[in-house]
């Protein structure tokens, strides 16, 4: 990669020219969703000049395979119908009358609390629960995030990708892909996919990529990646998609986030080294601490991104890496009571069942592992991205101009 093509404050203007020389190459804009991991199709165009691309992320959502052979008991229970599956038969016939709705009511929605004002998902692990329902199916998108780190992992049952790929882990998967949040009913999208996107509209969680040092969309071993947050909010199509070519700026401050990553190019796919990444995750909290004192994020250890470059000019792949397995509940527990009691969602069987499937996040000392492999599909549309400045530049004398963490 010529480092020379992105300095002297090209980082604003390389990724306007860029993007602008991609769209004239490509012409309209495909603005399908939702995102999936696929192999990339042939004839793509070449790289915009200067080598610099940036895109805003529309979709980025667990990669749920719809249908129902991946959970052929239903979908996992909720607290009530915990409740009356604990019970006699003939006991549950008489509450489940009409009649009796009200006593039935009281008393499973009484199972949500324990002693001293405690509840089953503000307090998950003082309470002893069901586990959930796990995905059955040997299929699952994903990435393989223990291939190359032997033994930072504890012992697991692995997937098969939809495009062929072995190897993938996907456990967060194989807990959460049977509850009514990501499967819904009859095995359609649940209440997470149409829910994510808002997020991302409305500059809460929204991210951006920005590509540095392309020379090929087809092969290049050595790319520079911004994976990012920014408070700049897209603007939408009459059907709620993202508008291509609006400018975004990344931005560093708590609660977002700006990871800086190193990526190769092979076949028409961008897959980047593994590291930490971590992106915004408020929950509508603003960024204010959750239960335990945290500050909710998407924290993905040992991550990597595998982006397919499309001809329309966007970006379609995985974001994979393990999350610690409280997190994936941060939501629910942030709701308290009200999550189980108006959501039936039991948080306290939830985290038992991460827990039991826990794949990364090993510890070196017990072997105990304490974070779930994750993946989320993304998809991304073309946009102008301005960078913040390197640390360094930050406070580099006036006049002096940086490209990446070089001064020039």
């Amino acid at each position: 990669m010529d480092r020379g093509k992105t300095g002297l404050g090209l980082m604003c203007g390389g990724a306007a020219i860029g993007v602008a020389a991609l769209m004239a190459l490509t012409g309209s804009l495909s603005m399908e969703a939702p995102a999936r991991a696929e192999a990339p199709p042939r004839a793509l165009p070449a790289p915009p000049p200067g080598g610099v691309m940036g895109f805003v992320v529309q979709d980025f959502v667990p990669p749920v395979i719809q249908g129902m052979d991946a959970c052929p008991k239903g979908t996992s229970p909720k607290v009530r119908d915990i409740y009356l599956a604990s019970l006699p038969a003939d006991e549950r016939a008489r509450l489940e009358r009409k009649e009796n709705e009200p006593e039935l009511t009281k008393r499973w929605q009484a199972t949500v609390f324990g002693a001293d004002g405690t509840n089953i998902c503000s307090q998950p692990d003082k309470f002893d629960r069901p586990l959930l329902a796990t995905v059955q199916s040997a299929d699952a998108g994903g990435l393989d995030l223990d291939g190359d780190a032997p033994g930072e992992s504890c012992s697991h049952e692995e997937f098969t990708a939809p495009d062929g790929r072995t190897g993938i882990d996907n456990q967060e998967y194989r807990v959460m892909g049977c509850t009514l949040e990501w499967r819904g009913k009859d095995g359609i999208g649940g209440d997470l996919l149409t829910g994510m996107r808002q997020f991302h509209a409305s500059d809460e969680w929204t991210q951006v990529i920005l590509l540095r040092g392309v020379d090929s969309l087809e092969n290049d071993d050595d790319v520079e990646v911004i994976y990012a947050n920014t408070p700049d909010r897209p603007q939408l199509d009459s059907h709620g998609n993202f508008l291509p070519g609006y400018s975004f700026t990344i931005s560093d401050k708590p609660p977002r986030h700006r990871n800086a990553l190193h990526g190769h190019i092979v076949g028409g796919v961008l897959v980047t080294d593994a590291q930490d990444i971590k992106l915004a995750q408020t929950w509508g909290q603003g960024g204010a601490r959750d239960i335990r004192g945290a500050r909710t994020a998407y924290d993905f250890r040992h991550a990597k991104l595998r982006l397919a470059f499309q001809p329309d000019g966007s970006l379609r792949g995985l974001v994979g890496g393990y999350r610690p397995v409280f997190d994936v509940i941060q939501s629910p527990a942030i709701g308290g009571a009200g999550a189980a009691l108006a959501a039936g969602i039991d948080c306290a069987g939830t985290l038992a069942t991460l827990r039991k499937y826990a794949d990364g996040i090993r510890d070196p000392k017990t072997g105990a592992c304490s974070g779930v492999s994750s993946a989320m599909n993304l998809y991304a549309v073309p946009a102008f991205i301005n960078d913040v400045p390197a640390p360094s530049a930050r406070i580099a004398p006036a006049g002096t101009a940086h490209a990446g963490n070089k001064t020039l």
